[in-house]
């Protein structure tokens, strides 16, 4: 790791700024999976609420339930993992969860326990396969099991909420943006690198693509001269070095404090919200949101 990530690794430790809850819970089948705790909003009965069943284009949708008087999508992980789906009343607990400002529940067998994780202790597992975030492990009764964190952004899209496509793009990027300035951009999601990366070639700008925040920071300190950057653009939930220490590190640095830095990430909830605006970020847009990106973008470093 460079001088800059050393720096960044020292300044934000103290805060325990990079380390993630995880929620752990068993899925129907007695396999041990976990999601971010910043991403929940509440977790919730199974028994104690309704679920209406709703003809959609998969069976990974379980239904409709209401939740604190909304409907909210239903989906069955046991589904979307390759599993046979268990019967309802089985699955003890929804995870009602926010992502990308899109309210949805997650039918689990039951909880295990909430972990505090460093980024380091989180594999990134991606690559092998595309439903896994990460790998680490969680001690249950004195012994190491295996836990993976689900690929959120991979499920959303198979379900068909992160489609973008030719004519979204044609639609909400009216004119090129300004490409004398670099955006930089950490994002580990292959999903969301996708997106982004046909959002750039669309909008023609100047931008170098990077899997975490770790590797933004070098080339930050690769270019060298802090006047270039345009704009950064970091998602949060990253290994190693993530979105909250790019963006401390960035804001309370002298020579770099002047660059706008714009959070793209699926967790959306206030919570997450106000810890990133009191670093002093300068925009903040869900995953797949083109239209607010554009805006955003283009209201910091221009259009041609």
């Amino acid at each position: 790791m460079s001088g800059i990530s050393d720096s960044v690794e020292q300044l934000t430790q103290a805060h325990l700024r990079n380390v993630q809850q995880l929620a752990v819970f068993y899925t129907g089948h007695g396999e041990m999976y976990a999601i971010n705790i910043a991403k929940i909003k509440a977790f919730i009965i199974t028994e104690e609420i309704t679920i209406t069943d709703t003809p959609t284009d998969t069976d990974v949708i379980q239904g409709i339930a209401t939740i604190r008087g909304e409907p909210i999508t239903l989906i069955n992980l046991d589904r979307w993992l390759g599993y046979e789906s268990l019967p309802v009343n089985e699955y003890k607990l929804i995870i009602f969860c926010e992502f990308n400002h899109k309210q949805v529940g997650f039918l689990v067998k039951d909880m295990v326990n909430i972990v505090e994780k460093t980024t380091a202790e989180l594999i990134n597992s991606e690559n092998q396969n595309s439903k896994v975030t990460y790998t680490t492990y969680v001690e249950i009764d004195k012994k190491d099991n295996l836990c993976t964190v689900f690929n959120a952004e991979q499920l959303l899209s198979d379900i068909g909420w992160t489609d973008i496509n030719a004519s979204d793009l044609e639609r909400y990027i009216t004119r090129p943006l300004n490409d004398e300035k670099i955006i930089l951009i950490a994002e580990d999601s292959a999903v969301a690198r996708e997106v982004m990366i046909q959002f750039m070639k669309k909008a023609k700008a100047n931008y170098i693509m990077s899997v975490n925040g770790g590797d933004l920071l070098d080339r930050l300190e690769e270019i060298g001269d802090p006047s270039k950057i345009g704009v950064v653009i970091t998602d949060i939930e990253m290994p190693g070095t993530d979105g909250y220490q790019v963006a401390k590190y960035i804001k309370e640095t002298q020579i770099y404090n002047h660059i706008p830095v714009i959070v793209n990430s699926s967790m959306t909830t206030d919570a997450v919200k106000d810890k990133m605006n009191r670093i002093g970020i300068d925009g903040f847009v869900g995953k797949t949101d083109v239209p607010t990106l554009y805006r955003l973008v283009s209201s910091i470093i221009g259009t041609k």
